[in-house]
């Protein structure tokens, strides 16, 4: 007898947060064009690790992900933080309140977009509120 995933981990931008320490970490899920050289139609998995989150350039890919989990490349195995992040993402993404991250106080959120401007959103404050801190300095 096999057993049907009940959910499964979408293309998007998502933010985890500690709610013990504030920190957070963007990841982006996305697949790859047919016609890109690097991995053609796979799914990748990125850490937002720049200054432009809408920027692809400001993400360092680290992994790529399936039905079955976030495999983490074999150039970034043995770092630590990546098997870390993958397991993290993994088990927020499908258990969200259920996992044991979210017993260790973290917390998952889809990225959203400005109401003001529709800049893409990832820092969990401005994700709660739907303004950007460019937004919000200038006021509604």
């Amino acid at each position: 007898m096999t057993v049907e995933r009940a959910a499964k981990v979408f293309n998007g931008v998502y933010t985890i947060k500690s709610s013990k320490t504030g920190d957070h970490r963007t990841f982006k899920i996305h697949t790859q064009r047919k016609d890109e050289e690097f991995a053609p139609g796979q799914r990748v998995v990125s850490l937002f690790t720049g200054t432009d989150n809408s920027a692809d350039e400001h993400y360092t890919g680290f992994a790529f992900i399936d039905d079955n989990g976030i495999h983490v490349w074999k150039s970034k195995r043995g770092q630590g933080q990546w098997e870390i992040y993958a397991q993290m993402l993994w088990d927020l993404c499908l258990d969200s309140a259920f996992s044991r991250w979210a017993d260790r106080g973290f917390t998952i959120k889809g990225a959203g977009h400005c109401l003001r401007c529709n800049r893409l959103l990832t820092e969990p404050n401005s994700i709660l509120t739907g303004i950007g801190p460019v937004c919000a300095e200038k006021g509604i």
